[in-house]
Parts: structure tokens; C-alpha cells; sequence
């Protein structure tokens, strides 16, 4: 059998521990491209979901002790009853003139709205009146979400179904909504920083499953097509809670049934941001006042009549209790055109692209496009 010299031992541990080293190194810096968490005074979030803040009772007939609401059907049959004669125009024509260009008409329908006095959202005029609710998670009071009140007893919104990241969703890339936060000295208690709205161009990142989405993620930001969405706060971080002032913002908000601008973006006045913050997850509120047809035409655009039959959503009776509990923005006629709503959001971290650089690295430079290098550690 051969044997090594002393010399040859020598140089192969000499070379392994260089080799090894070396990976070690490679591995660190892998590890610090990668790293989670605040880079260059700020990190990135992208939206992983988003739903309407519905407070449900253990016991449903709290706050709805009449009975959910009727669907489309059974709301039709009671508007156009089989009596006698009918024709096209006086039945399914009216009933799709009243989905689609609703009029201030009553209607002979009954439709029930929430009771009670506990709700979740935010305290948005700094008031505390009369249809306003109290938190059951910290007993806040004068909680503004009327949008709650119209739809609280309507299946469709208390179950969950109308989820803006449901599995369907997903595949609509051009929903992808990103937040940025810069000028950002800790996570944890910062009083100054900047949080920047974008439309993200990027697919989530899931586990295996499908169901999960993953941190650490990429997100190229949309600043050509997607400008409108593309807006700044002022705000702050106290013990780990981002909140921000209220600006309006429009959220992209396709689906696959209408992609695109085949449905309208949400318009929201007055939002803000109330988000539980950590170097992977952003989570909590925001909260704001809907404009009231954006709102609804955007939930009957995306669904048609078969599904909202489903969860029990009927579109003229909605209409009008959204109308009636609008509280803000009057038009010239005294007509309330937005109603107060929040929403629960769930982000999780991604390393923020624009389109003039690449991710930013953890020593203050990134490569333009044309592969300069440009310092990543001051935004103007």
C-alpha cells in the first residue's frame, strides 16, 4: 500500500483547510446577501393577504338575530314574484339595472345590517359616536367600519371568501402589493421613517404545500405602469407597531374572472397603516374610507351573480346599505361617497428590486442594470 510523506499530509490539510475556509466564507456572504431584516436603513414587504375586518361572535344571532341575508335568487323571487304576466324587461333586465347602475329607489326587500356595539378597525376621525364600535381585542373605542355594519351579515363576508389572496387570486400577478420602508434606524422603536406603496411584478414565493408564503423573496417594483399605485407616508415605529399618517391610496385589485382593467382598482381615502413589524413578517390593520362605487362595483366586476349566490352577496340591496352608512367625503348634494372600513393584511419580508438596481447588498452597493456600480445607502 502507498503511503504519503509528512510534506504531502501536510499540504492536502493545507488545502482542505483553505478550501474549507473559503466555502465558509462564501457560505457567510451568501448568508449576509440573503439576510433578513433591515439592509441599508430599510426593508421591503410584500402582501400576502388581505381581507375585510369582520368581527364574528362566537353566537352569530348577536349581531344578526333576525338572519343572514337573502342571495341573489332568493331576492329576485321576492322583487319579481310568479304572478301573472311578466316580461324580460321588468324582471331580469330591471333586476341587472339595478346591479349594475343602482338607483336611490327602495326596495321591497328585507336586508339586515350588523348589531351591536363591538367591532374591529381603527378610531379614524379621533371620535367616539354614536354608530361607532368598541375593539374586542383592546377595548379601544369609537372603532370607524361601517363597511362592517352593511356586510356583517351577509355569509359571503363573514365567512371569508372574498379574500383578495385566495388561491385564485394568486395567479394574478398584477395584485401584488408592496410596501417599503426606508430612512429605518430599528424595527423596533424609530420615530421618523418613510413607508413607499408600490405594485410589485413578481410571483410569491410558497412552501411545498402551496398555502404558505415564504420571507426572503424578491419583488421587481412596477414604477412605469404601475405609478398611480406608487404612494409615500410619514410614519413611525413604537415597541414593534408601524403606524403611519393617512394619505388616499388605490389598490391594484384584479382577479382571473376580470383581469387587469377589466375591473377597477379600489380607491381608498384616508388610509393608514397599524402593522406589527419584524424582520420576516408585517402584520395588522389598515384602515381608511372606501369609496363606496369602486368598492362595490369592483365586488360585482370580479364575481358575477352565480358566485356572489353563493356566499349570499346581492348587489342592489348592497349597494343601498352601503349608501345609507357612508360617513365621509359629501359630494355636492350632502351624499356621503365613502364609507369607513379596515382591513386585515398579513406581509411577509422581500428584498425590494427597482427597476435601476438590483437588490441592494448588505455593504451599501448594487449593480444598475448596465452593471454599474451606484451606492444604495441614500435615496433622493
Amino acid at each position: 500500500m502507498k503511503t504519503l510523506k509528512s510534506t504531502q499530509v501536510s499540504a492536502f490539510a493545507l488545502s482542505a483547510a483553505l478550501a474549507l475556509m473559503s466555502g465558509m466564507g462564501a457560505a457567510h456572504a451568501q448568508m449576509a446577501e440573503g439576510a433578513l431584516g433591515v439592509q441599508n436603513r430599510s426593508i421591503g414587504y410584500v402582501m400576502t393577504f388581505e381581507n375585510r375586518s369582520i368581527y364574528q361572535a362566537k353566537d352569530a344571532k348577536t349581531q344578526c338575530p333576525v338572519a343572514l341575508n337573502d342571495g341573489p335568487p332568493e331576492q329576485f323571487k321576492k322583487l319579481y314574484p310568479d304572478k301573472g304576466e311578466r316580461t324580460v324587461e321588468g324582471t331580469r333586465l330591471a333586476w341587472e339595472g339595478e346591479l349594475w347602475n343602482p338607483t336611490s329607489k327602495e326596495l321591497n326587500v328585507p336586508y339586515y345590517e350588523v348589531q351591536g356595539k363591538v367591532g374591529r378597525g381603527m378610531n379614524l376621525d379621533g371620535k367616539d359616536d354614536a354608530n361607532d364600535y368598541v375593539s374586542p381585542d383592546t377595548g379601544e373605542k369609537g372603532i370607524d367600519n361601517q363597511v362592517y355594519r352593511a356586510v356583517g351579515c351577509t355569509f359571503n363576508y363573514r365567512d371569508g371568501q372574498t379574500s383578495t389572496l385566495t388561491p385564485q387570486w394568486r395567479r394574478a400577478t398584477y395584485n401584488i402589493f408592496v410596501v417599503e420602508l426606508t430612512e429605518v434606524d430599528s424595527l423596533q422603536n424609530d420615530d421618523d421613517v418613510i413607508v413607499t406603496t408600490y405594485r410589485g411584478k413578481d410571483r410569491l414565493i410558497t412552501d411545498a404545500t402551496g398555502n404558505e408564503y415564504l420571507p426572503g423573496g424578491s419583488q421587481t417594483l412596477d414604477t412605469r405602469w404601475g405609478k398611480r399605485y406608487i404612494q409615500s407616508f410619514k410614519g413611525k415605529i413604537k415597541d414593534g407597531v408601524l403606524t403611519t399618517e393617512a394619505k388616499d391610496l388605490i389598490m391594484p385589485a384584479a382577479s382571473i374572472y376580470a383581469p387587469r382593467d377589466g375591473a377597477p382598482d379600489i380607491i381608498y381615502r384616508d388610509m393608514r397603516f397599524q402593522l406589527n413589524l419584524t424582520d420576516t413578517q408585517a402584520n395588522g390593520l389598515m384602515g381608511g374610507y372606501a369609496d363606496v362605487w369602486t368598492w362595490y362595483y369592483h365586488s360585482h366586476k370580479t364575481r358575477d351573480s352565480r358566485h356572489q349566490a353563493y356566499g349570499g352577496t346581492a348587489g342592489p340591496t348592497l349597494y343601498r346599505a352601503l349608501m345609507k352608512n357612508a360617513d365621509a367625503y359629501p359630494d355636492k348634494n350632502g351624499q356621503n361617497t365613502a364609507i369607513s372600513t379596515a382591513l386585515d393584511v398579513k406581509f411577509v419580508h422581500v428584498f425590494v428590486k427597482h427597476p435601476d438596481a438590483q437588490v441592494a447588498g448588505v455593504v451599501g452597493t448594487s449593480q444598475t442594470a448596465e452593471g454599474k456600480t451606484t451606492d444604495t445607502r441614500s435615496r433622493e
